[in-house]
């Protein structure tokens, strides 16, 4: 017994090298290892939805940064749509000054790459909060970091940024419930920058999870008497946390109710596929190569890859097993359930919770629920190791036959994995690399969970160190060897700004106001189906064809674009034209369509010389409902140089009957103020082919007039005969709303936090 106690007291001084900074030092090094080309400069990341969606975002709030405004409003895509209110634009995050006073083309690759870091320190001193264990808590630190959920979430900024904070809100909420005082304080200020960071998904799962150990918290007999402390913190935390946020959530709201998203927009597409958790002990089963050499799954286009690492699967499922802790059964029971909705409508219990919970209808794609396992298994796996260093001897020899037992087993499933690769092939997917892949998680698995049982009694004394640190690197390795690394780079020159526009030479180049590129729906099929092998010309062509967001790089006005929310109604117009193989040409030409793709081409555009400004005058009104306006919109008869279609409750504020000569010139068109001119013999009808929203306000020389509805989604205001200056001013009354909630709601944390420090000082000691 004692020689027991002995070995237990030396694994648990060994384990305490671990200090955070040791931590920090491994995770940094490995993190440079991995993404060096990135860190130094040499490259910056591309793939997928970083270059279509993530750059040209920041590239537009860095410009209206350094020209001093606030970018509430986007121009440049579905005919002009808010962009702060978006919530994942980072907009309001502090963080986002990273890039925002750096070189883009680097600094946004670093402040991915910061955040990574973040994240795994995060899950560092959350693990070490939950096992008192430094070993565990670097294992779990290093396995929430490299994960390829995680690597792959690189390609999404604001994805990466709210995964970051979800450890330090989660940890310093337990401490807040417990103690109160300056944790409650920093709970409210994590969750604020989770929030701010803007990943909507994430955030609904993190609170899913803080809801679940509030209740765990309340609900044990010793509790009683804490339980009413507990549920005030519980809601004091959420209060702060939504007033602090109130600037960014507010006018997401806003949109949100006016966006396409409504309860019975959610499908299951991108649902994880029901052979999808055999993916979590081999990485490449059924996935196919791309031509950039980056594996995916067929038709799961949202998460190309969820694998956690064998090896820590295997410590978190050994946890689950030796561990009777309820904490470690609501970690295992939350990965299950999230698994099993992860899996969509094949799941049932997803149908279930969205008939149960219609909210959820706003949320997309249902693989997303794996999210919250990542963040799980690696607490697992830690809780796990910090048993294996307190067992006694005949704890460990159970934990030493569940060790043996379960790589055996995993082995034997890995085995059967690969076999149905061969027997069950999947189109687009090679066997072979399913064998390949599997046969090395086998070793791997092997190697980790052999040197576990290592760790216990090593052959000489002063191996323990780097015995541990060699187990690390074998998680580490567990997932960089499980493909091609994921988000590949490239180099940085591919964003430079007003590139594309040199090389299509269109002439004239649409513009704000002017005209606007349409990328047609044969082009958007094309580009699906077609890739570069080469990082270099992948981002070129998906530039030459306008995709996703990059027009914004090019200045460019882009019919549609790559967003979560855009307006109910532009969407019910749109189908219009992407719905037909032959979009009418009359709704082409009043959506200021001056460019689109040619016949069976991506990358080169046809200049449309009948398009129409943004801006046009004269029209004769003509009151409808929504259906028969949208009718009216495809019909060939519809001339929009001649009419102009209202709501049936718009008639009362127009008193315009006929079409009328009107000259109209345009003095200034930016993102938050339409400025121009009108001439007219009587009144008559101005119409905006820009999208109507509330926030919009009309003036006629100053003096407010109705900005109405026009054509279903677009905007038009009635001026009187004569000379008319009329403006047209962006105000988002959520916002500055909200603003004013966030400074009223810091200004109390602050003053809270400045209270909180003097009662710590001892008497006597300076403030």
């Amino acid at each position: 017994m004692a020689s027991t106690n002995s070995e237990a007291s030396t694994s648990n001084s060994v384990d305490e090298w671990f200090t955070p900074w040791r931590f920090a030092a491994l995770l940094a090094l490995l993190l440079i290892i991995t993404y060096r080309d990135v860190v130094f400069g040499q490259g910056t990341f591309f793939h997928r939805d970083f270059a279509a969606f993530g750059y040209p975002l920041a590239y537009f709030h860095k410009e209206s940064f350094w020209h001093g405004e606030i970018p509430l409003w986007n121009p440049y895509n579905y005919c002009g749509l808010p962009f702060l209110a978006q919530w994942n634009t980072l907009t309001l995050y502090p963080l986002s000054l990273i890039y925002l006073l750096l070189p883009l083309s680097w600094a946004l690759g670093m402040f991915s790459l910061s955040h990574f870091f973040l994240a795994g320190m995060g899950m560092y001193f959350l693990a070490h909060r939950w096992t008192q264990n430094r070993f565990a808590a670097a294992v779990a630190g290093l396995a929430f970091s490299f994960n390829s959920l995680m690597l792959n979430f690189l390609m999404w900024p604001n994805h990466i940024a709210t995964m970051a904070w979800l450890p330090w809100f989660v940890l310093c909420a337990l401490r807040a419930w417990r103690e109160g005082g300056r944790w409650l304080l920093l709970a409210v200020l994590t969750g604020t920058l989770q929030m701010l960071s803007g990943a909507p998904e994430v955030i609904l799962l993190t609170w899913l999870w803080l809801g679940a150990l509030f209740l765990m918290q309340i609900s044990g007999r010793d509790q009683k008497a804490f339980r009413s402390q507990i549920t005030f913190r519980f809601l004091a935390m959420g209060i702060g946390v939504a007033c602090l946020a109130a600037a960014q959530l507010l006018p997401f709201l806003d949109l949100l109710f006016h966006s396409q998203r409504d309860q019975g927009f959610a499908g299951s597409e991108w649902a994880m596929p029901i052979w999808g958790w055999a993916n979590f002990l081999v990485p490449l089963f059924r996935s196919y190569r791309t031509p950039l050499g980056v594996y995916a799954q067929p038709d799961q286009y949202c998460v190309p890859s969820y694998y956690l690492g064998a090896g820590v699967l295997a410590l978190a499922v050994l946890a689950i097993a030796v561990s009777h802790d309820k904490r470690t059964w609501l970690l295992a029971a939350l990965t299950v359930g999230c698994l099993i909705l992860a899996l969509g409508n094949s799941g049932l219990a997803y149908a279930a919770l969205k008939r149960l919970f219609p909210l959820i209808g706003f949320m997309r794609y249902p693989v997303k629920f794996v999210m919250l396992p990542a963040t799980l298994v690696p607490l697992l796996a830690a809780i796990f190791v910090r048993y294996c260093s307190e067992a006694n001897q005949e704890q460990w020899l159970t934990i030493r036959r569940w060790l043996i037992g379960l790589a055996a087993t995993l082995a034997g499933i890995i085995a059967i994995i690969i076999w149905a690769a061969f027997h069950y092939p999947l189109k687009g997917a090679e066997a072979q690399d399913a064998a390949s892949s599997g046969v090395s998680r086998i070793v791997l698995l092997g190697l980790i969970l052999g040197s576990v049982i290592l760790l216990r009694r090593l052959p000489r004394p002063g191996w323990e160190k780097p015995a541990r640190v060699g187990v690390l690197l074998l998680l580490w390795l567990d997932v960089m060897t499980a493909g091609p690394r994921p988000n590949p780079s490239v180099e940085r020159w591919v964003y430079e700004p007003n590139l594309v526009s040199r090389e299509l030479r269109l002439d004239p180049k649409p513009r704000v106001a002017e005209g606007r590129a349409m990328l047609s729906g044969e082009a958007e099929s094309n580009l699906s189906v077609t890739q570069m092998t080469n990082g270099v010309n992948d981002v070129i062509y998906r530039r030459m064809a306008l995709r996703g967001n990059l027009n914004i790089l090019d200045e460019i006005p882009k019919l549609v674009g790559m967003y979560p929310l855009y307006f109910r109604e532009l969407g019910e117009v749109l189908p219009a034209l992407y719905a037909v193989p032959e979009p009418p040409a009359a709704l082409m030409d009043f959506l200021s369509v001056s460019y689109t793709n040619l016949p069976g081409k991506v990358t080169e555009w046809g200049f449309r010389s009948s398009h129409l400004p943004w801006v046009t005058a004269g029209q004769q009104p003509m009151f409808a409902d929504a259906s028969s306006t949208l009718s009216a919109l495809s019909s060939p008869q519809f001339d929009p140089r001649r009419t102009v279609f209202l709501p049936l409750e718009s008639r009362p504020l127009v008193t315009v009957s006929n079409p009328s000569p009107v000259k109209v010139s345009v003095k200034m068109f930016s993102a938050l103020r339409v400025e121009f001119e009108t001439e007219a013999t009587e009144p008559a009808m101005v119409v905006i082919a820009q999208s109507y929203y509330h926030n919009w306000l009309a003036f006629v020389d100053e003096k407010p007039v109705p900005l109405l509805r026009a054509n279903h989604a677009f905007q038009a205001i009635q001026v009187p005969a004569g000379r008319q200056t009329v403006v047209l001013r962006y105000q988002d009354r959520a916002f500055f709303g909200g603003v004013l909630l966030s400074l009223a709601a810091a200004l109390v944390w602050i003053a809270l936090w400045i209270r909180s420090r003097k009662q710590k000082l001892p008497q006597g000691a300076p403030a």
